[in-house]
């Protein structure tokens, strides 16, 4: 990494860079204590929107926008109405504040894929105040520090918030959509997150989903319950409870075929779908709601399937009736 100016050196020294260093721990935790401890978690957050809120277009503008992108990934499922307010407008003095300056740079980070990249953050934000480069990749710091960039992480939390507010940003998955995907693909890889209290139960969640899935959220959902059955398929020798979970999918996909007109395809023929049961996971989570359909339109996976593809009647169709095969065969 190149050296950075004085003026950051000394500011990745000061007393208030370790205050920040120490947010940036508490921050990267919350991904797995955040039902553990949510009252926390909401003062983090609304830590962030206060200092950002004081100090739009300060000197810790970017670790205050990007500290309350991470929180609201973690607490974005539920907001409580005043810390949504709270975030809201604090990132939108931010983009006001930040926008209008100038800027040399053809590309930002904040046009990327969020859902790859968020769960980086924390690490990010440690190299950006002056610890060790993040493993993946060298950061281009001016890009990252660029008020343009802050300003469109800003209007990434606006958009999270309400949709709508910022359409200048890529099209990104649902904060809550991104949280549950993390969770589920931890226990389909079999480290559960500290955070999931029964896996059974979280997995039921996906047979409900598909269970209520109508229109062009089918597709997505089915893709999503695939993936379960595949893990319940490998592990129903007791280890996890799946009785349940087995009753709830194949209702599900029964449903589902019910509502699919297989006769409507027009391709010559369909790919498989992924082996990999978390790559099949993911493609169901984007696939399940508008603003994820828009996002893996764009999504540089080359196991990605496309996306006319990916939601053909016929092709979701053989993919519920491959998954009750499965169902029906297992113990």
């Amino acid at each position: 990494m190149t050296d950075r100016p004085s003026s950051e050196r000394t500011l990745a020294a000061s007393p208030e860079q370790a205050w920040v260093d120490e947010l940036i721990d508490d921050w990267a935790e919350m991904g797995e204590f955040v039902d553990a401890d949510p009252a926390e978690c909401d003062r983090l957050v609304l830590e962030c929107a206060r200092e950002l809120a004081a100090d739009p277009d300060g000197a810790l503008a970017c670790r205050w926008t990007m500290g309350l992108l991470l929180g609201l990934l973690y607490r974005g499922t539920r907001p409580e109405e005043d810390m949504a307010a709270a975030a809201f407008d604090a990132a939108q003095a931010a983009d006001r504040a930040l926008r209008p300056l100038p800027c040399a740079h053809q590309e930002h980070p904040y046009q990327g894929d969020l859902t790859a990249e968020a769960w980086c953050f924390a690490e990010v934000l440690r190299e950006l105040g002056g610890g060790e480069p993040v493993p993946w990749a060298t950061l281009p710091r001016d890009e990252w520090l660029c008020p343009r960039n802050v300003a469109g992480y800003a209007r990434v939390v606006m958009e999270s918030l309400r949709a709508g507010s910022a359409d200048d940003v890529p099209p990104f998955l649902s904060f809550e959509d991104q949280y549950e995907m993390v969770g589920l693909t931890a226990i389909l890889e079999g480290y559960p997150l500290s955070r999931t209290y029964d896996v059974a139960w979280d997995l039921l969640l996906v047979a409900s989903r598909l269970q209520e899935a109508e229109g062009d959220d089918l597709a997505g959902s089915v893709l999503a319950a695939a993936a379960v059955t595949w893990y319940v398929e490998a592990e129903a020798d007791g280890t996890v409870d799946v009785q349940e979970l087995l009753d709830a999918l194949t209702v599900a996909f029964e449903r589902a075929l019910g509502l699919l007109d297989a006769t409507t395809c027009t391709h010559d023929g369909h790919p498989e779908l992924p082996r990999d049961s978390t790559e099949t996971l993911a493609a169901g989570m984007y696939l399940a709601s508008a603003p994820g359909r828009a996002a893996y339109e764009k999504w540089p996976e080359e196991w990605a399937i496309p996306l006319d593809t990916a939601v053909c009647p016929a092709f979701v169709a053989a993919t519920a009736e491959d998954s009750l095969r499965r169902l029906r065969n297992t113990p």
